[in-house]
């Protein structure tokens, strides 16, 4: 492999680092949704850490549909029912991500007692790659997978209707 070879495989060239760039992207403007819920609510007499989980499934909604038309943009199946799909698949993995940002933010805020600011956005990062993993090997998969939209459609007698 060539120098240049190298470089371009490290840099924004690769559609992998590409497709991080806009995750990352479409990330911080999930956090802008998450951190004004998190912080907004507590005012309105909500628990803080009530409202970070309220956020979380906010901004966990609002990044699937960025993502899918920015991030992952040309990638899976076309369809509503596809897209449902991978709504689906996305939501899933991003549940394990609301369950390591909802315990991190308990530890950060209520055991370390830091601010709840600074605690929201540290709980965030712990997903972070959890999520892009999740999503670059999984919902927007290019390859066949075992669980594909029409393998659960059959799987439950959809295509067979009469």
């Amino acid at each position: 492999m060539s120098v240049l070879d190298e470089v371009r495989e490290r840099s924004l060239f690769d559609p992998q680092n590409k497709r991080l760039v806009m995750y990352l992207g479409v990330g911080a403007v999930g956090m802008v949704i998450n951190q004004a819920i998190t912080i907004g609510l507590p005012r309105f007499g909500i628990a803080p850490v009530l409202a970070g989980l309220i956020a979380r499934i906010v901004s966990t909604l609002s990044n699937y549909v960025m993502n899918d038309s920015v991030t992952w943009r040309g990638r899976g199946a076309a369809g509503f029912g596809q897209w449902c799909w991978r709504g689906v698949k996305y939501v899933a993995t991003r549940l394990v991500g609301i369950a390591i940002g909802t315990a991190g933010l308990f530890v950060f805020y209520e055991i370390f007692g830091i601010p709840l600011f600074w605690a929201n956005l540290l709980s965030m990062a712990l997903g972070l790659l959890w999520g892009f993993g999740a999503s670059e090997k999984w919902v927007w998969s290019t390859e066949d997978s075992s669980w594909s939209f029409d393998t659960v459609k059959q799987y439950f007698g959809e295509d067979k209707r009469e």
